[in-house]
């Protein structure tokens, strides 16, 4: 079993490359979210399996074999939507005059899609959605080029990102996202280039590299996806991902400010609850408690602690469950594709009705593969589970908020009354600041509202569904933000109550000393009265830059 061990914080960003870059082999198979972060850094680079250039060729080929034997592809050969009717290229796509009325088609929807707002994705949002597409045409599933899929890797390996708008997509497309990446393929738009907004008409001038036109699927593939939703996803939940594993060490730094029980976290007494997670959680936050004085009796201890002590660690887990789960669906996701319409090589042809008729006109030349429609960027599963981990750590908050009340309380602590210092002689320590606290709480809880059902049919009514997991990633994302926020006002009062506890000869555990000496640094005990602001924001760079190794 692994355990999430704090270590020392590392406070700034990461604004060079790293001394030990990589070079990542996509293959469409085997990408996952972990890998994927690790791409989005400065200076990390791909390339293409051997297997996946033949994918991404079989997959090219497949919607121009089709349209050459006479089927209507869409967006390959008539238009999109309510024009799906209107013919943008005959039947030999790669032949003139059809191959420049392709790629004049495929231009033209990248320009009238592309309507987001700002603010602007990060960079690494922005790497790891074009990532994403690269390896999927490496999964054979899009039917895009070679030259889309050299353009890709280009950008991609010189950490040029094209400037995406965050604001502005139903989660049932991206198509006013996406397309500002195909603009700056094509040299139209903006991009991000060595922490420069620049033209990127000039940065391909300067790096040298070949014009880019899109044509055939290229145009429809890189518009008809989720890529920049599943790498906003991404974000957020890595986000999320350290929150949560900053979390034990805050929850066991809360319990020896209150002298609290460690019964609700022992093996034996978490066994007989059975939950997913509940072991690991538990005895992540004991892990920060070794050598604590929380393992030696007191008399002076209560028999059961409030339930936002008892059950943190089982909260905990439920969240940690929600984080697997999501992560698991994204590393479905970016090995996978929500195109439409779908490109598939290898597909099954051993079904019941793999004989039927109508499939006939699915196959593009051989048996085993297909080009057909189907529901396009639909990615409720991910949506829905986005919704989760956000109600999830909603409820990690409010235990965190609540703990926080608790410990101002001197008839549970056993401590002076809002942990007022006894040389802040009259002073009143802590007394007010749950008020502002409380606001944030009221923030993280309206974000826990589902959003997914939401939206407007576009199309003349034919898309009618919605998953908004923009909008869901969004909240999660923000909602991790003021856990930490509520945690730097908890981890203000833990702190304080700590060393009052150290004063009297207690000793603190080996996790939680490591936190209260790095908080110290930072934000000084609280021995006259004062204003808390700066501590707030100094604690909670602090605790947003702490990490952490995994240890057996």
């Amino acid at each position: 079993m692994c355990i999430s061990k704090f270590i020392v914080p590392v406070v700034g960003l990461l604004l060079t490359a790293s001394a030990s870059a990589a070079t990542h082999v996509l293959d469409g198979k085997s990408l996952s979210v972990d890998e994927l972060w690790k791409i989005s850094e400065p200076g990390e680079t791909v390339k293409v399996s051997d297997d996946g250039w033949k994918r991404i060729k079989a997959s090219y080929k497949a919607p121009i074999d089709a349209a050459t034997d006479g089927r209507d592809i869409y967006g390959l050969t008539v238009n999109y939507g309510a024009l799906k009717d209107q013919k943008v290229a005959g039947s030999s796509v790669e032949d003139e005059p059809n191959r420049s009325a392709s790629i004049q088609f495929n231009e033209r929807q990248m320009r009238i899609q592309a309507a987001g707002l700002e603010p602007f994705f990060d960079d690494r949002i922005s790497k790891m959605a074009m990532v994403i597409r690269l390896n999927q045409m490496a999964a054979g599933f899009t039917g895009m080029s070679e030259a889309a899929a050299n353009a890709y890797m280009e950008y991609i390996n010189n950490d040029v990102c094209p400037l995406i708008p965050s604001r502005g997509s139903e989660g049932a497309n991206d198509l006013s996202m996406v397309t500002h990446i195909g603009l700056a393929l094509m040299g139209e738009w903006d991009v991000s280039y060595k922490g420069k907004r620049v033209p990127a008409a000039q940065v391909r001038q300067q790096l040298k590299l070949s014009p880019y036109h899109p044509f055939g699927m290229d145009g429809i593939s890189i518009l008809s996806n989720s890529n920049v939703a599943e790498a906003q996803s991404i974000a957020a939940v890595k986000k999320a991902e350290h929150y949560l594993k900053l979390s034990p060490v805050v929850i066991a730094s809360s319990l020896e400010a209150l002298n609290g029980n460690v019964s609700p976290y022992l093996w034996h007494t978490v066994d007989t609850k059975g939950w997913p997670q509940g072991h690991e959680a538990a005895e992540a936050v004991l892990a920060n408690l070794k050598g604590s004085y929380l393992w030696k009796k007191d008399s002076k201890r209560y028999l059961q602690d409030p339930l936002s002590f008892r059950s943190a660690g089982y909260i905990l887990a439920a969240a940690q469950e929600e984080l697997r789960q999501a992560k698991d669906l994204l590393n479905t996701a970016i090995n996978h594709t929500t195109d439409n319409p779908i490109v598939n090589t290898n597909a099954r042809n051993d079904l019941w009705y793999s004989s039927a008729e109508v499939l006939d006109e699915m196959r593009a030349g051989k048996p085993n593969v297909f080009v057909n429609s189907c529901s396009n960027f639909d990615n409720t599963q991910l949506a829905l589970q986005l919704e989760s981990l956000t109600k999830a750590i909603g409820q990690v908050i409010h235990t965190s908020a609540w703990r926080t009340t608790q410990l101002v309380d001197g008839h549970r602590t056993g401590l002076p009354t809002y942990l007022v210092a006894k040389e802040n002689n009259g002073g009143d320590g802590f007394a007010n600041i749950a008020q502002s606290m409380s606001g944030l709480y009221a923030e993280a809880m309206a974000l826990t509202n589902s959003a997914i059902g939401y939206g407007v049919p576009t199309s003349i009514g034919i898309e009618e569904t919605f998953s908004n997991v923009n909008l869901t990633a969004d909240r999660l994302s923000k909602v991790a933000d003021i856990g930490y926020e509520i945690y730097a006002y908890e981890v203000l009062h833990t702190t304080q109550a700590m060393d009052m506890r150290k004063q009297e000869g207690k000793q603190m555990g080996e996790g939680t000393e490591q936190l209260l000496k790095q908080y110290r640094k930072v934000v000084p005990f609280v021995s006259k009265d004062r204003f808390y602001t700066p501590d707030i924001n100094n604690g909670l760079r602090v605790l947003k830059n702490i990490e952490f190794t995994q240890v057996k």
